[in-house]
């Protein structure tokens, strides 16, 4: 079974992404999800499509917010269930690393939060709208799509903390 992950990231809509910038605690972030995992990103799995003439998007508002779908290798489920090996998630394959400079926990996203680097682990906070899990819930400025350093990371091992303190 595959589902489909989505990211509304703040390339998207500008007007989108102000309407959604409601505060939400690293706490109910985790708390809230309903998947939360550390994964590798490998690249696209289908790259953005570029506006073409005659197929109505030529003047698109922002021309550069094209996204893909990157596809990342689940490395580990820190909260949830999924089998499957693989998770995709809309974003952009992007070069420079951009790791979250705030204290943790995050309360808010890293600058590049729709960029993905191939070769890079993530942790990914998902949640399920009923159709696709999506990681720009509850708000396109959430810290739901983090880079990491490496598997000890703070934000990682602050989000585990968290999780096993749910299950208690």
């Amino acid at each position: 079974m595959k589902i489909r992950v989505a990211l509304f990231s703040l390339i998207i809509s500008p007007i989108l992404a102000a309407a959604s910038r409601h505060a939400v605690s690293p706490e109910q972030l985790v708390k809230r999800a309903h998947l939360i995992v550390r994964a590798t990103s490998l690249g696209y799995f289908r790259p953005p499509t570029l506006p073409r003439a005659g197929r109505g998007d030529l003047f698109h508002p922002d021309p550069l917010a094209t996204i893909g779908v990157v596809r990342f290798r689940v490395d580990e489920v820190v909260k949830g269930k999924w089998s499957e090996p693989t998770v995709d998630v809309e974003g952009r394959v992007a070069d420079p690393d951009d790791y979250n400079d705030s204290p943790v926990p995050y309360s808010t996203a890293r600058k590049a939060a729709g960029d993905f680097v191939s070769g890079r682990s993530y942790l990914l906070i998902l949640h399920d709208n009923g159709t696709e899990f999506i990681t720009a819930w509850p708000s396109s400025t959430a810290p739901t799509n983090e880079q990491l350093h490496d598997e000890n990371d703070p934000w990682l091992k602050w989000v585990r903390e968290r999780v096993k303190q749910e299950s208690r």
